[in-house]
């Protein structure tokens, strides 16, 4: 039964990407110049000077407000596409005309209440790219030994550059009151190594696709173009992906540190940061088979603070080990709902249409 579920959601999802249509663009800010804003200054824009971008129509009170939006519009524009600034990145859209200027960026907010919380603590809720790490020589050295352990662990190194594409089906059941559950799907596929698409199932399909430089948001049948800034945010969290991360160690401004071996829930383990593109992660790798038992990185969930989660049930796919079980703590509190389920992992079958893009 499952296998069908699937089957059916990825021709649907992949039809609606290769022919759905943009919604209708709304006008953003009550009208008002949003170059003009972030100086704080609300001048209403006129609609004769009006440049439409991704879910939204701006308008500007002059023509150079509206040049300069067009030469940098990401400095410009709402941020995370619209996304409410309390609750995140693809949290879902913001009211059009509820925003707050922090830090000369607009945001938009879902409800008052959200953007009342934001104004309070702006920073509690904005996740920013991680630094680069630095190390010693020696740090690096060890890290590129421990990086060789870790692809023994999933294989080989051989197995894991080869991998072609890898997707990840789980079962999402939420516990409602009187008993009740509520269930999705979640479905994460790559093709490797810079193609990415995350999906959640429950009316209606809705996620994101990331390929290469280029991306696009769908929500049913609607898609429209993956915002600059959403893109990088996309693929920071992609490269959250051990795997993922791997399959792009190549990658100009890969770092490996190895900080040391510990004891982590009385198993050896040795602590290896690894970082790209301004996703900063800790692997913790098991001393003995290479393994990744656990990872934790900066997130936010609600507020920014610390994700961790840990594998195991490690199961060889097609020549890949891969866990099949996994728990997830957010600032020390483990996260229960929703339960998560591995349904179906699938590796090399991902057909290409799914990460098509339109132009």
């Amino acid at each position: 039964m499952f296998r069908l579920l699937w089957c059916c959601i990825t021709l649907t999802v992949a039809v609606s990407c290769l022919r759905g249509e943009s919604p209708e663009p709304k006008l953003v800010l009550k009208g008002l110049d949003p170059v003009a804003l972030i100086e704080g200054k609300e001048i209403p824009g006129q609609a004769t000077l009006e440049t439409t971008r991704g879910l939204f129509r701006y308008r500007f009170a002059t023509a150079q407000n509206q040049a300069a939006f067009a030469a940098k519009p990401e400095a410009f524009a709402v941020q995370f596409g619209g996304a409410c600034g309390k609750m995140g990145p693809f949290s879902g859209t913001g009211h059009a005309d509820r925003f707050h200027v922090h830090d000369r960026k607009i945001y938009l907010f879902a409800s008052e209440g959200c953007r009342n919380g934001f104004k309070i603590a702006p920073t509690l809720y904005l996740e920013q790219p991680n630094d680069k790490p630095t190390g010693t020589l020696g740090q690096l050295r060890a890290g590129k030994l421990l990086v060789d352990k870790v692809l023994t662990g999933f294989g080989g190194a051989d197995q894991v550059d080869a991998l072609v594409s890898l997707a990840v089906s789980t079962k999402l059941t939420y516990q409602q009151a009187k008993g009740n559950e509520y269930i999705g799907y979640q479905h994460v596929t790559w093709m490797f190594p810079d193609r990415y698409r995350f999906e959640e199932v429950y009316s209606k399909g809705y996620g994101h696709i990331v390929a290469g430089p280029v991306g696009q948001q769908f929500a049913g049948t609607e898609i429209w173009p993956l915002d600059t800034g959403l893109h990088k945010i996309a693929w920071r969290k992609a490269l959250r992906d051990p795997l993922g991360l791997l399959r792009n160690r190549h990658q100009p401004g890969f770092v490996a540190l190895a900080l040391g071996a510990e004891q982590l829930n009385g198993q050896a383990v040795e602590t290896l940061t690894v970082a790209l593109h301004g996703a900063t992660t800790t692997w913790y790798v098991d001393a003995a088979s290479g393994r990744i038992v656990q990872i934790s990185y900066v997130a936010q969930r609600g507020t920014v603070g610390e994700n961790v989660i840990q594998f195991s049930d490690f199961q060889a796919v097609e020549g890949i080990v891969l866990p099949r079980s996994r728990k997830e703590f957010f600032n020390g509190k483990e996260i229960k709902t929703p339960l998560l389920n591995i349904r179906k992992i699938e590796v090399n079958k991902a057909p290409v249409e799914l990460f098509k893009v339109a132009r």
